[in-house]
């Protein structure tokens, strides 16, 4: 029973270990990897050899360095996560469903004050992930040939 007991606390070592080094945050020393990045958004940026904006990076201070810190999760993850909202340097918010650029969103024409934008940018995905009135109003908005586009190569945002 005691040789079972070490092993089942062995095996949970084993993968804690094995998650700890699967699931370490993705970040690079922005000095290392400049030359190959371009910017989306205020400190949103790119690595220019992928394609669309499923993987985005955003610019941070650590420690006194700037780095590139991922947005993103693994692909199963990221797959549940199909919205995200990226703020530019002028107040605007612009949506994405599943890596594609749905539309901007100016947070002034909401009453919202540029300072808020971040809030935004976390709290909007959720909303949009949660509510389909709420999509159905934000797609609403947009001229009828793009709304045309965007419900042909994505259907469920349809119904």
């Amino acid at each position: 029973m005691m040789a079972m007991r070490a092993k089942v606390g062995f095996m949970q070592e084993d993968y804690e270990q094995l998650d700890k080094s699967v699931n370490v945050p993705k970040v690079y020393k922005l000095s290392e990897v400049q030359d190959r990045i371009e910017r989306v958004a205020f400190d949103v940026v790119r690595f220019r050899d992928n394609e669309g904006f499923d993987k985005l990076w955003i610019i941070e201070d650590r420690d006194g360095d700037k780095v590139l810190v991922a947005m993103y999760d693994d692909d199963a993850q990221l797959e549940a996560k199909a919205w995200a909202a990226v703020s530019d340097s002028v107040g605007n918010v612009n949506v994405f469903y599943k890596g594609e650029p749905i539309t901007r969103l100016s947070v002034a024409s909401f009453g919202i004050p540029n300072e808020e934008v971040s809030s935004v940018c976390r709290y909007l995905p959720q909303k949009l992930a949660s509510d389909r009135d709420f999509v159905h109003s934000m797609l609403g908005t947009l001229q009828s040939p793009d709304r045309d586009m965007i419900f042909n190569k994505h259907p469920e945002l349809k119904g």
